[in-house]
């Protein structure tokens, strides 16, 4: 773990002074990232913006632990951010001629793309499961919430047998969904290349 941690825990807890150290370590460099690569001052703070609460998400959903100085990671993160919204916009590409700006590939990126595609993989998994009829989305959103199924049974009205069947059935269908999505079709193509 990285001493600068104590800035993670500082963003997980509103703490002013903390977050306040955050940008004033971080934005100079974000800043200038972002102006060497088609952006204004303007897109430079709303990237170390979006990047803190990402950062923020991450540190609270998944306990995460820093390995690398905060610079490194924002600058990272915000990079990711800069970079997508490049091509989102079709704007053109990056110029940056300062390599070392783009160079902090440690554990704490590793750590940010695998929550990427865990925030990507749940908003599909729920488009998809918003797909499925509405009794299967019912099944699926009740058992998700609650372990009790004899319970679920009886406040949709259905028997337990009738309600496990139907759960099997809702499951399959929301996993044929997924495995046929394109997302999980390039991720699957990735492990096993």
């Amino acid at each position: 773990m990285h001493p600068d941690q104590q800035l993670i825990v500082s963003l997980l807890a509103n703490n002013h002074v903390g977050i306040q150290q955050i940008y004033d370590r971080c934005a100079p460099k974000v800043l200038r990232m972002i102006q060497q690569n088609s952006g204004s001052e303007d897109d430079g703070y709303d990237m170390i913006q979006e990047s803190l609460v990402d950062i923020y998400h991450m540190a609270r959903d998944r306990n995460f632990q820093l390995t690398t100085s905060i610079e490194s990671f924002v600058l990272m993160v915000a990079k990711r951010k800069w970079l997508n919204h490049l091509k989102k916009s079709k704007q053109l590409e990056v110029t940056n001629s300062e390599e070392s700006l783009f160079n902090s590939e440690d554990e704490s990126e590793a750590l940010y793309t695998e929550h990427l595609v865990k925030v990507e993989q749940e908003r599909i998994l729920m488009e998809q499961l918003d797909s499925l009829g509405e009794r299967c989305q019912e099944i699926i959103k009740r058992c998700m919430l609650s372990k009790n199924q004899e319970k679920i049974a009886e406040a949709l009205g259905l028997s337990y047998a009738y309600l496990r069947k139907k759960k099997s059935e809702c499951m399959a269908k929301l996993s044929e969904r997924m495995r046929s999505h394109p997302f999980f079709k390039l991720i699957n193509h990735e492990n096993k290349g």
